[in-house]
């Protein structure tokens, strides 16, 4: 006799049951997941699906609001953040299952599609048979330190930079895709602003990007494509390479502005699993003059 497999969104006393589920969660985080004042905009009750067997948890899917900046307006989506179908149910439709349940959610919040990252070559093939279409790949790069001179300069970014950071986030919004931008949520704020550094001109700030120290697992610092709305890309490389000491990784990706300076410098673009991917649910939106930056 099969498992009958019940769908449904979270409700009150689930939390046992899914951190039985998802051993390796934060549980103070996950019991207090709705706490947050903005959250009922961003994570709801009905964006967690789950799939049971009786009373275990064999599925688990989180999707969330987010605002892009596409043709001059702000436009939500859903965003598909995690999916986990248990191992010994894995090939029964679970996975699909639980992406109809949130895309009948997102319908129903109105937004124009889902967008969503995947890193494994057999996730990018369920997505894409669910309907998804891949947007852009990540491409991974080794800079390399070289002292020329340079007008523009990085340091940490403090507190006081937030207001212009989240300012610089709208103007590279009207440039490139997707940028994650909502006016009452800054990508930037005062618990991470020690992950993030900013690129100055004079005392005027021009840009940030979000900069990883080396690790225990792993040597390198690590930058993503830096927010710089209004500088040419080449001018932002060569500030990086006469800021940097020792090597950097740059995670940049297909069809973003500084895939070619990086390329015409001689340096390779080695792509990695990550790729966008999205699906719209009514009027499709031209994204192609856009480009992925993080």
């Amino acid at each position: 006799m099969s498992n009958t497999i019940i769908y449904r969104h979270w409700q009150p006393g689930d939390d046992d049951a899914v951190l039985a589920f998802l051993p390796n969660t934060n549980e103070d985080w996950y019991r207090h997941k709705f706490d947050d004042l903005d959250a009922d905009e961003i994570l709801e009750p009905e964006g967690i699906r789950l799939a049971f067997v009786g009373k275990r948890v064999v599925g688990h899917a989180t999707g969330e609001a987010t605002s892009l900046f596409v043709e001059e307006k702000i436009q939500k989506f859903g965003t598909v953040s995690a999916v986990f179908v248990a191992l010994d149910m894995r090939r029964q439709g679970i996975a699909t299952g639980l992406m109809r349940d949130l895309h009948t959610y997102f319908k129903k919040r109105g937004y124009c599609g889902s967008i969503l990252d995947t890193g494994t070559e057999e996730a990018r093939k369920l997505y894409l048979k669910i309907g998804y279409r891949q947007v852009t790949r990540e491409l991974e790069a080794k800079i390399q330190p070289k002292r020329d001179a340079s007008q523009l300069r990085w340091r940490c970014a403090n507190t006081e930079d937030l207001r212009t950071l989240h300012q610089l986030d709208k103007e590279w919004a009207k440039q490139t895709f997707p940028v994650r931008w909502m006016p009452e949520v800054p990508n930037v704020d005062r618990f991470n602003i020690n992950d993030y550094r900013v690129l100055c001109h004079g005392q005027h700030i021009i840009g940030y990007t979000g900069w990883s120290q080396p690790s225990a697992f792993f040597p390198h610092e690590v930058i993503n494509d830096p927010i710089v709305p209004n500088e040419s890309p080449m001018e932002v490389v060569e500030s990086l390479q006469a800021a940097i000491a020792t090597p950097l990784i740059w995670d940049t990706c297909e069809g973003s502005r500084y895939e070619k300076p990086l390329r015409s410098l001689g340096y390779s673009l080695n792509p990695t699993p990550r790729v966008t991917m999205v699906i719209f649910f009514g009027s499709e939106i031209d994204l192609t003059k856009y480009w992925r930056s993080s």
